[in-house]
């Protein structure tokens, strides 16, 4: 029974995997195709576009490749399937890393697949970094600076009580 899961959970992962692999595939392609087609306009010689497109391969190639080494099974020297792996296409919408890592996936992707269109898609890959800096943010660098100290935040009423408990005591045995 286990091991039919494992089966079935490496089977979706490999054709998840494949799915994305011609997905970066066919959006590279249509770019060269681009290239080609525009070699001699100012579009194909342009570094930002350049840097652009290599900045968005990198992102989709990086995605990719932490996809595919968490949809790897451990199989045994017999050829059993030992364990399956993450369930990438399951976890693709968690939040987690690989939900990001998707995420990263399909911005890149698209911007490539847009810039076709025109160059200001690829702005698109200005969304990762700020969605990267919302979160440091929200759970590092506001948490950190906006958190009143003891002596700054008020004194509750169970505080209040307990302090003036023990200098009660301390008053009683003399400290």
């Amino acid at each position: 029974m286990a091991g039919a899961s494992r089966k079935r959970i490496h089977e979706s992962n490999k054709a998840h995997t494949r799915l994305l692999l011609i997905t970066v595939g066919a959006s590279l392609l249509v770019q060269v195709l681009k290239f080609y087609f525009t070699r001699s306009s100012t579009y194909s010689t342009s570094y930002s576009v350049i840097i652009a497109l290599a900045c968005e391969l990198a992102l989709a190639t990086t995605c990719y490749l932490y996809i595919a080494a968490a949809a790897k099974p451990l199989v045994s020297p017999s050829g059993e399937i030992i364990d399956a792996g993450t369930d990438v296409k399951a976890r693709a919408g968690t939040g987690g890393a690989i939900s990001y890592a998707h995420d990263g996936l399909y911005i890149s992707v698209a911007a490539m697949a847009l810039a076709t269109i025109s160059t200001w898609f690829h702005a698109l890959m200005l969304l990762p970094p700020a969605f990267g800096l919302y979160l440091a943010w929200k759970y590092i660098i506001a948490p950190y600076v906006f958190t009143p100290t003891e002596k700054e935040r008020p004194e509750t009423a169970a505080e209040k009580k307990a302090r003036e408990k023990r200098e009660r005591k301390e008053r009683k045995w003399g400290r």
